[in-house]
């Protein structure tokens, strides 16, 4: 039987912040698309409304009985990633502060309590500690190396009982927290350190890993290093956009335009294959061009950060009305149909540079 844990400490109201509006544009808060005052946390959550969800999972969190961990820890999830989607992570730090001081103390309460955390909770917790911490990021890697060694004991186990399930179960999660130190190291800009931890990880699929390698290569300015690391990656598609990738370091930006339009041509639709076309055209002087083809994006695609960051700039560097473009972008964004693709339905102000 699952162990009786008392949560009433997370409905400390205390610990939790109201979250503000004043970074979002006023095209949202009055849209038509504004989801109804009552509607529920999984109807908010398919809408993309991840604000209004933040705060409905934090009411069902005052709701629940002290003991109802399941539910709680779910619930605070949800409220963690959402702040998260909302372009709040310091929050989302803050607020998990409570819940990581108790399991940090390893008592026997805290024992108690890690069985019951899910996973996608757990890596959470761990990511939120590195935000904002003045240490760079190490408690982070520490708190990732922990987990690992928790989850090798746990692969341990699950081989000698031949549980098949387990065993892959633990695995995976071993492979993924590899490359979540990986991307910690990143963070930390130890790109060097990030390339020779790569080179440690194994069962790591080995296109996924070469990718890792090729793009960590041409961050630290090794172009040739970078090369030999995409040839050795096996899916095409994926391959030859980071050839195309590699004009644009070279500043090949003709070269890289006609790879794009190539990659198109075959895989329409393809959203970065379209951006980073538009960049390209950018580059090479075509800026009405690039305008018309990330407008069109805008009105086809879920308006994700990168597309509003490169339009945004685009509109500062053709037309002397640049923040009425940008407001009209926002109005249009806002008359969308509401998803939870790209982040969700809101957009925050920064998104349009406002």
């Amino acid at each position: 039987p699952k162990p009786v844990v008392d949560l009433r400490y997370l409905q400390n109201r205390d610990i939790y912040h109201a979250i503000p509006t004043e970074d979002v544009p006023t095209a949202f808060l009055y849209s038509s698309q504004r989801p109804a005052p009552h509607a529920t946390l999984p109807d908010l959550l398919q809408g993309g409304h991840f604000r209004r969800a933040a705060d409905a999972s934090l009411k069902a969190i005052y709701q629940c009985r002290p003991d109802a961990a399941d539910k709680i820890l779910t619930l605070l999830y949800t409220r963690l990633a959402c702040l998260i989607l909302i372009s709040r992570p310091d929050l989302a730090a803050a607020e998990a502060v409570p819940l990581t001081d108790v399991l940090v103390r390893n008592t026997p309460a805290a024992q108690d309590l890690i069985p019951l955390i899910p996973w996608h909770l757990r890596l959470l917790l761990v990511r939120l500690q590195s935000i904002g911490a003045a240490d760079g990021g190490r408690r982070g890697i520490m708190a990732l190396y922990a987990l690992a060694a928790e989850v090798r004991c746990n692969l341990k186990s699950a081989q000698a009982a031949e549980n098949e399930s387990e065993t892959a179960l633990w695995s995976d999660r071993l492979q993924d927290l590899g490359l979540r130190v990986c991307d910690a190291l990143v963070e930390m800009g130890e790109l060097e350190t990030a390339t020779r931890h790569l080179d440690t990880l194994v069962n790591v699929e080995a296109d996924e890993l070469a990718y890792r390698k090729a793009l960590l290569r041409m961050r630290v300015g090794d172009v040739e290093g970078a090369k030999r690391s995409a040839s050795k990656m096996l899916d095409e598609k994926r391959k030859r956009g980071f050839e195309a990738l590699l004009q644009v370091a070279d500043g090949h930006y003709d070269d890289a335009l006609r790879s794009w339009q190539s990659l198109l041509t075959e895989y329409p639709g393809h959203e970065m294959f379209a951006l980073n076309a538009a960049v390209s055209l950018l580059y090479t002087g075509h800026i009405t061009s690039a305008r018309d083809v990330l407008e069109d994006l805008a009105e086809e695609l879920p308006m994700f950060p990168t597309l509003l960051f490169n339009l945004a700039t685009v509109y500062e560097l053709c037309t002397e009305r640049a923040a009425e473009r940008k407001t009209s972008l926002a109005i249009q964004a806002a008359a969308r149909t509401p998803g939870p693709e790209s982040g969700g339905w809101e957009r925050a102000t920064f998104e349009f540079k406002l």
